[in-house]
């Protein structure tokens, strides 16, 4: 009778061992999959197309900001939020990158949360003039369900996108390569 509960008992103990296992194995794959998000068929169609119009973009004290800002020169729009981890991995990468070049500006753009907590966290946080976007539209227009994502525009047209943090060397080098390789444009 004793050998039989203690092999009822290692049974049970033998289950619960792989359950935990598999729950984090499990856990941490889900994580690192958000945190690395996969281009969707819509976001690989808007290279070389314009960037959306429509939005209601704000800054931190809720003043309107004309999207056509977006649309002069060379800029990289990030979009980001502060409530993610990822995007907080980002902000300490594109710290040592947003000064690089003088005819690339960097601006980021908050589309989920409310305004005013959500843009005034990621004015404190991230390197970069940072707007709200107030109607969602440029992730409805585009397809993003997730952050970050930088996407590079000249003249207003999407030219390169990033989908999910630079979180590996690899990823953080190729960036800066792209970034340095630009050829070098005046800043009107």
């Amino acid at each position: 009778m004793l050998k039989r509960w203690i092999a009822v008992a290692g049974l049970i103990l033998f289950f619960v061992v792989v359950f935990c296992a598999g729950f984090f194995f499990f856990k941490s794959r889900i994580e690192r999959s958000q945190a690395q998000p996969q281009p969707n068929e819509s976001s690989k169609s808007l290279i070389d197309k314009p960037f959306p119009l429509g939005a209601q973009l704000v800054d931190t004290g809720g003043a309107k900001i004309d999207e056509q800002i977006l649309r002069k020169g060379r800029v990289v729009v990030v979009f980001i939020t502060t409530d993610c981890d990822a995007c907080l991995t980002e902000v300490k990468f594109l710290q040592t990158v947003v000064d690089r070049r003088r005819d690339v500006t960097f601006y980021g753009l908050v589309p989920f949360g409310t305004r005013p907590a959500s843009s005034n966290n990621a004015e404190k946080t991230f390197p970069f003039r940072v707007f709200y976007d107030e109607a969602n539209s440029f992730v409805m227009t585009m397809g993003i369900n997730r952050v970050p994502v930088k996407v590079f525009l000249e003249d207003g047209i999407i030219k390169k996108g990033w989908i999910g943090a630079a979180l590996t060397d690899k990823a953080k080098t190729s960036f800066v390569e792209w970034l340095d390789g630009l050829p070098k444009r005046s800043t009107d």
